[in-house]
């Protein structure tokens, strides 16, 4: 089996700053204080990472776990009109690519994501996506806020529902050095594509199996994971 694990913004979809723009609305809700974008580190983090930064931000001092869950449970329920508000799209090449491997069953789409599963059932909903993946499967922030432990779930998930690892071949696709690097840590075959806010060049640096502009077509794909 090839299972094939997708990051979600800046891989899959682009949301116009969607969920930023839902989690400066929630922290303005809980503590009446804006923050500034600019000196949040967002791209290849977690939910939760990217909260207790905007909680310190707002509050001055370290954030409270009672804090981080206030604000990213808020968050979640501002998530859908946000995306309903803003224009968001597919990237290039993922709606054949997903449903080329979706009807292959040599393959299993799941996610790994520092999105709670939440905040990922919301956008692969919004975007119609949701059919393709095991959520069940898939690996999200939960209680983590590094994306190696997120990877390391992913890695104990495969094995219980898809056999030991040796087993099988795994692919991680994302647009971060984040993405590759808890690719690696669990012994995928790291994938990165710049359509996110990393050049290629900056991926490369982070030597990834194979890293692209951006997703070739679905018959291309398929025939890169083929040749392993």
């Amino acid at each position: 089996m090839n299972i094939v694990f997708w990051d979600i913004d800046g891989t899959l979809i682009r949301t116009s700053r969607a969920g930023l723009l839902a989690l400066e609305e929630a922290a303005f809700e809980l503590w009446q204080k804006s923050f500034d974008f600019t000196q949040i580190e967002s791209a290849g983090m977690t939910d939760n990472y990217i909260a207790a930064q905007i909680i310190q931000q707002v509050l001055g001092r370290e954030a409270l776990a009672v804090e981080i869950d206030s604000l990213t449970s808020r968050y979640e329920q501002l998530l859908a009109g946000h995306l309903r508000q803003r224009k968001g799209w597919l990237l290039p090449s993922i709606a054949g690519i997903l449903e080329s491997l979706y009807q292959d069953s040599d393959y299993q789409l799941l996610l790994l994501t520092g999105n709670s599963r939440t905040g990922a059932e919301i956008k692969m909903a919004h975007f119609a996506l949701s059919h393709y993946f095991d959520f069940e499967a898939s690996a999200f922030c939960g209680p983590y806020f590094r994306r190696v432990d997120i990877a390391r779930q992913a890695l104990e998930n495969v094995r219980a529902c898809y056999g030991e690892a040796a087993d099988n071949r795994i692919f991680v696709i994302g647009d971060t050095p984040n993405d590759i690097q808890c690719g690696k840590a669990i012994g995928a075959f790291t994938i990165g594509v710049a359509t996110g806010g990393y050049s290629r060049e900056e991926l490369d640096r982070h030597s990834p199996w194979w890293v692209t502009d951006c997703l070739p077509s679905a018959a291309e794909f398929k025939g890169k994971l083929k040749a392993i």
